[in-house]
């Protein structure tokens, strides 16, 4: 028995056990659900005058959302009991209902009060460091289970390729033709790997954007509340400008430049000067179109803030003029005026502070899911690209290789199709008011 089939041998044996163990993890995860599932349920179904009995659930309900029509006792008080300048307007209500269920039941419940206080609260949890690494401890959890098979699935074609590369060899003219059926099946399980994440990508974008144009209405709210009147009418016509450029580009162009680049990947394993073309087609494709999209993002960001500068020193301008006058023209309640203003004032910039805060933190959880997930995906065809490579198959580990950088270029493009809208929150979270 020589070398190389000793080494074949060995990678069945740890591909075979690689698949028994991603099954089981998948099988945990399923009957967690079923049990999850179940004791929601029971919760669910308790009678109402039994209270006592909802002791006995493991899950109780919890309620996540605030709703216009049928608000809960706790809300009722609060605005009875809080003055109006320290409760969040209707629209932070419809920005929370308008995340995906993965993102709310991520927030802590003191996110969705009315309460300014109390979101202040939240936002300070949602931008501590051991929250945000237990977000991408949790992340790398479940997508792990769901990575493991794919590894399997690349390594078992990987082996199975060396297999017939050895055999191959020994069949003569057939030996072409066993090549090209292997080749093919690697092309056909990978294709299927990259719909998956062209579909991850695609919820994820209907996502960010969604969540984007809930805000819009929040924020041009509390701009006009603060006195930053000219900020929330051009600031939200700028940031709505830029919600649509990207939605535009991110929907209308990734996937196809993905494909593209994909197909020319295909390509590029076969030898001769045909195969070498699409690779460079290939690179050449994604360098230039990540080089137009970032571009395309440095200039929307400095809109946005040269527009955001502009406008707040502006509206800060107009309304220090009138408490002067009203100072000057009014003798007696000028001064009590002017502090009232002052903390007005302060109730709004915390409602920003909180509120941009939040918009950040949302947007970060929707962002470091797909990121370690592509981050994981990337790590298998390594593996896989390196296996291998040890098997002496080169047309693999070309293919491997090149689908790897494919989901770094997709790695590259979620994160700055987020990049212009966490500035945009924290320019919002960082607005003086202008009555101030």
């Amino acid at each position: 028995m020589t070398k190389r089939v000793k080494i074949i041998l060995i990678c069945q044996f740890f591909a075979i056990l690689l698949a028994i163990f991603s099954l089981s993890v998948q099988a945990s995860t399923t009957c967690g659900q079923k049990n999850e599932g179940k004791d929601n349920i029971i919760t669910t179904n308790a009678p109402q005058s039994a209270t006592n009995s909802l002791l006995f659930t493991t899950n109780p309900p919890k309620i996540c959302n605030f709703s216009k029509s049928s608000p809960t006792l706790t809300s009722k008080i609060r605005s009875d009991d809080l003055s109006a300048d320290e409760t969040l307007p209707d629209e932070y209500d419809d920005f929370l209902n308008s995340l995906p269920d993965g993102v709310v039941d991520k927030l802590p419940d003191s996110a969705f009060s009315s309460d300014s206080s109390e979101v202040a609260h939240a936002a300070r949890s949602l931008s501590g460091v051991g929250y945000l690494l237990g977000v991408l401890l949790d992340s790398f959890g479940a997508s792990l289970s769901g990575i493991l098979p794919t590894l399997s699935l690349l390594c078992g074609i990987v082996i199975l390729s060396a297999v017939c590369h050895l055999f191959a060899s020994n069949l003569g003219g057939l030996s072409a033709a066993v090549s090209f059926a292997t080749r093919l099946f690697s092309y056909c399980a990978i294709a299927a790997s990259a719909l998956s994440s062209l579909s991850r990508m695609r919820d994820y974008f209907d996502s960010l954007f969604a969540a984007v144009a809930s805000f819009l209405p929040l924020g041009a709210l509390l701009y006009a509340s603060g006195g930053n009147l000219t900020q929330a009418a051009s600031g939200t016509v700028t940031l709505n400008a830029i919600l649509s450029v990207c939605q535009l580009i991110f929907t209308k162009t990734v996937i196809p430049v993905f494909s593209v680049c994909l197909s020319m990947s295909l390509l590029s394993v076969f030898d001769g000067a045909g195969g070498f073309a699409a690779q460079s087609i290939a690179a050449t494709v994604k360098k230039w179109y990540t080089t137009a999209l970032a571009f395309v993002m440095m200039i929307l960001t400095t809109s946005l803030a040269a527009q955001s500068i502009i406008s707040v020193k502006a509206d800060s301008a107009a309304m220090k003029g009138m408490k002067f006058a009203a100072s000057s023209f009014i003798p007696v309640s000028g001064g009590a005026v002017s502090s009232t203003l002052g903390t007005l004032a302060s109730s709004v910039e915390l409602m920003r502070g909180a509120v941009g805060v939040v918009g950040v933190a949302v947007i970060l959880l929707l962002l470091i899911p797909v990121v370690v997930e592509l981050a994981l995906l990337r790590a298998a065809f390594a593996l896989a690209a390196s296996l291998a490579a040890i098997l002496g198959c080169s047309g693999e580990h070309k293919l491997l290789s090149e689908i790897n950088n494919l989901y770094g270029f997709l790695e590259g493009v979620a994160a700055l199709s987020s990049v212009v809208f966490i500035v945009a929150f924290a320019i919002f979270a960082s607005t003086c008011s202008a009555v101030g």
